[in-house]
């Protein structure tokens, strides 16, 4: 493994207008602006996307309606191919996780005059709704897409080191211990933990996939990695969906009501309060963002 420490990013302007779409998209979300956050999101998106066709990627897209034999069998073809396919499955993922609007309003009905267990239940019900929704199981077969590419193009990378199965095997562990103190795979967390995790009975088969789908792309990367940059960003967007996961199965505490229960409020969704979580989750974006770009550098 090389001794010198060094990331490949795409070239100008995507670092930069990713830097830009994903501060605007955390302004849009900590004042609750719907379509700010819609754009922005997907902004952010096509931007690692189109830095990794700019890096590497355009001439494979170019042939390949002509020549796939050839791009499919040479290992550089492949491994930009399936990085490619990463970025874009990653994208259709990303728009298909958009909350619709009345979710993303749901923190604003009233709870001024709802009892504690009317409060609990609603939060529960918000949980479900959220994390239950076909657009959601859509996005998450997407990301999980997204994971198998990635994991192709790590084994099909022609500058690959000899595969380290211990390397594999302690970051399969680790990655799944993790998931699992956290609750994603239902054990036990930290007594210590102030989050319950709360899995929708027909999510629970998907959600384990999915941990074991990208604890291997991770065990992948750290086991093929000659240098650091595709380990960094496989681990930073695994902490990324252990961000998600929290954010949509995680118990939700209802906002308290506003001092004037009109100020700020109106039909169509409108407001100067925030989002709930809206920190918790841009820490979570800016994980997975700089994971996306970093990976896309690679190519």
């Amino acid at each position: 493994m090389s001794s010198t420490f060094k990331l490949t990013l795409p070239p100008t302007p995507f670092p930069q207008s990713l830097a830009l779409s994903l501060t605007l998209l955390i302004i849009s979300e900590s004042s609750a602006f719907y379509l700010g956050s819609a754009l922005f999101k997907t902004l952010a998106s096509l931007s690692f996307f189109l830095g990794g066709l700019d890096t590497g990627g355009s001439e494979i897209i170019y042939q390949l309606p002509f020549d796939w034999t050839t791009i499919y069998y040479e290992e550089r073809y492949r491994y930009t191919l399936f990085m490619i396919l990463g970025l874009g499955f990653s994208v259709l993922g990303d728009v298909l996780l958009v909350p619709s609007r009345d979710t993303y309003y749901s923190f604003r009905h009233s709870s001024s005059k709802r009892s504690k267990a009317e409060l609990k239940q609603a939060a529960l019900a918000q949980v479900k709704g959220e994390g239950d929704s076909l657009w959601f199981k859509a996005g998450t077969f997407f990301f999980a897409l997204a994971h198998i590419s990635y994991i192709v193009a790590f084994a099909s990378n022609p500058s690959r080191t000899p595969f380290r199965w211990r390397a594999f095997g302690l970051a399969s562990i680790f990655g799944l211990a993790m998931s699992r103190w956290l609750g994603i795979l239902g054990g036990s967390k930290s007594s210590s933990s102030s989050t319950q995790i709360y899995i929708p009975d027909d999510m629970t088969i998907l959600v384990k996939a999915y941990v074991c789908i990208i604890t291997t792309m991770v065990g992948t990367a750290t086991a093929t990695d000659a240098g650091q940059q595709k380990i960094i960003g496989a681990w930073m967007f695994m902490i990324s969906d252990l961000f998600v996961a929290v954010d949509v199965f995680g118990k939700k505490k209802p906002p308290p009501p506003p001092a004037d229960p009109y100020s700020g409020w109106n039909n169509r969704g409108r407001g100067s309060s925030s989002r709930p979580g809206w920190a918790f989750r841009s820490v979570g974006w800016i994980f997975y963002f700089s994971a996306n770009l970093i990976l896309a550098g690679s190519i």
